[in-house]
């Protein structure tokens, strides 16, 4: 009985309320580098160049703009693990759960996320244009 009150706790913990969006349930599309945004392509051939948030997982483009966004971990009840990143929109009052293992830098620009399709594309990648993007429509 008590395995039962624990599996519908962690169900009931994990869902979305009206303020959520799970990013899988977002309208997307696949991008080339090449097709990406000239600020996002910039930021990406010069990260340096710009202020990015919680140790360079999110950046905010265009460069001066207002941040809107902040990004929180939400680690699980049990141990240190992540069980997701929550990408806040303030402005809105609303966030996004991005699942944990998802490739960073989180990049938002006009109201899109341009997520890589592979990890550390920043300090391993020379040749940009083979990675991938995906582009969510932020709501």
């Amino acid at each position: 009985m008590r395995n039962i009150f624990f599996i519908l706790m962690l169900f009931s913990l994990s869902g979305c309320s009206k303020s959520c969006y799970e990013l899988s349930s977002l309208k997307h599309y696949t991008v080339n580098f090449n097709d990406l945004p000239e600020d996002v392509i910039m930021y990406l051939k010069n990260p340096s160049e710009y202020e990015t948030d919680f140790q360079n997982m999110l950046v905010e483009l265009p460069k001066n703009k207002k941040v809107n966004y902040s990004l929180e971990t939400v680690n699980t009840l049990i141990g240190t693990w992540v069980l997701y990143e929550k990408l806040i929109d303030k402005e809105k009052n609303i966030y996004y759960k991005i699942k944990q293992g998802v490739p960073d830098p989180y990049i938002v620009f006009e109201d899109k996320l341009y997520i890589p399709d592979r990890f550390n594309i920043l300090t391993t990648v020379d040749d940009f244009s083979k990675v991938e993007f995906t582009c969510y429509i932020l709501k």
